[in-house]
Order: C-alpha cells, then structure tokens, then sequence
C-alpha cells in the first residue's frame, strides 16, 4: 500500500471509529420508559406510608394490569411506565385500611384527580398527591335469610344524581365486609346474586322503597344483609368492576 492510500485507510477508519461511538437517533430521542414519581401526604402534609398509588391510562383500554407502586416511609413512590403506554394518566391514590378510596376510579373521584401526560420528549413527571377526604364506610355481614349459610353477592353503587356514574362487581362483598362509598354523596347501593330476591339500601327487597345512602367522610354504618332465596330470580351479576 503506498503512503497516500495509507493515509487513506487511515482518515476513513478514523471517522467509522468516530461515527460508532456517537448515540443513534432512536436512543436520545426514543426513552425506553417513562417515570411517574412523586410524594403522598395526609391533608396536614405528612408523609403517608403504605399508600398505593395507581397511573390509570386515560381515553385508552388497557389490557394489563394499571402501573402502580406503593409509597414508602418518606410518602415517596416511583412508577415505572412502559413507552409503548405514554399519553395522559389519572394518577391518585388509596389507603383502604385507614378509608380512604382508590380515589383512580371515576366513581369515587368524580373525576376530580391529578392528571399528567408522558411523551418521548417529556417522558417524566413529579406530582404531589394529599388523600381526602375519607370515605364513607358500610360494614357487617350476607347472609342467606333462611340458612344463614355466608354469601358473596354482587355489588352496585351508583351516584343517585348520576345515574351513569356506577361501580359494580361479582364477589366483591365478602360474607364479612367492608365497603367504601364516596362521602357526603348520595350512593344507590344493590345487592344482587342467583336465587335471591335483590337487595336494596336500607334493606328492603322492593324497589320503590329504595333509599340513597349517605355518610360523613370515615361515618361507619353497620348492616347485616339477609337475602331472601327466590330460585326464579336471576340476578345477571357483572363479573368485573366498572366505571373506572
């Protein structure tokens, strides 16, 4: 090889070595995932450990489980958000064991939730969330009227000025349970399973005479629910929670 061609081979392995060590386009401007990240406190602002707090996706169906984490001691949490789900997301929180609802679903919200938007070029947002109010709490126990054998029935709550503003779900009342409503709200509650006569809050099996539920923020309301048998009554029972 003579001197020039050398100098050749030279100039041009010199910038091939150049060109591959510069990132590509797709890893600066394409994240492989976003970040939710942040803090919850209690009304008062202190730090609230053991919340879970949820990124639900908005005007999109989802096909996986909604991104969640669980705060920490400090109050702090950090969500991992793969880029293929980047758009804009209700982000709140819950605390069931001190009543306070998972406050990422329009029925107990009403839609009034922290909300932030992920793209590739702002693939991470910091936000404060403060838990409140409280719910209101129905407790007791299902049983069947005649047997006193423990059922798992189903579930409806709808907003009495909204109609289309509704939670419900199979099994989700346990024969022992606990229930969270939305607090100073009036709350339709049913109680419905196979072979038993609807049940309707107060506690009545009669429709009309169905009365709205409304409880303070943390107001517990003990029932014990006795569902009437009717093996002709088929209650077509959801088998999953809606109205996210």
């Amino acid at each position: 090889m003579g001197r020039l061609g050398l100098v050749n081979w030279l100039i041009v392995a010199i910038v091939l070595s150049s060109w591959a060590q510069q990132p590509s386009a797709n890893a600066v401007g394409e994240p492989k995932e976003g970040l939710i990240d942040g803090v919850v406190t209690y009304q008062d602002r202190r730090p609230v450990k053991g919340a879970t707090v949820y990124a639900e996706p908005l005007g999109r169906g989802m096909g996986a489980m909604i991104p969640h984490a669980d705060t920490d001691e400090s109050g702090h949490f950090v969500i991992h958000i793969p880029r293929s789900w980047f758009g804009k997301f209700a982000v709140a929180a819950k605390k069931e064991d001190e009543d306070y609802p998972d406050m990422s679903k329009q029925f107990y919200s009403d839609g009034k939730f922290e909300t932030i938007t992920l793209t590739s070029g702002h693939p991470a947002e910091t936000v404060i969330i403060r838990l409140g109010p409280k719910g209101g709490v129905l407790l007791g126990t299902v049983v069947d009227a005649v047997s006193n054998a423990p059922l798992s029935p189903c579930v409806e709550f709808r907003r009495a000025s909204e109609p289309n503003n509704f939670l419900s779900a199979s099994g989700w009342v346990k024969p022992q349970y606990k229930l969270l409503i939305p607090s100073d709200t009036d709350i339709l509650v049913k109680i419905s399973l196979d072979g038993y006569k609807t049940w309707y809050y107060p506690g009545t099996v009669d429709h009309a005479e169905a009365k709205p539920a409304r409880l303070a923020p943390g107001e517990k309301k003990a029932i014990n629910i006795r569902l009437e048998p009717d093996a002709e009554v088929k209650s077509g029972c959801p088998t999953a929670v809606n109205s996210r």
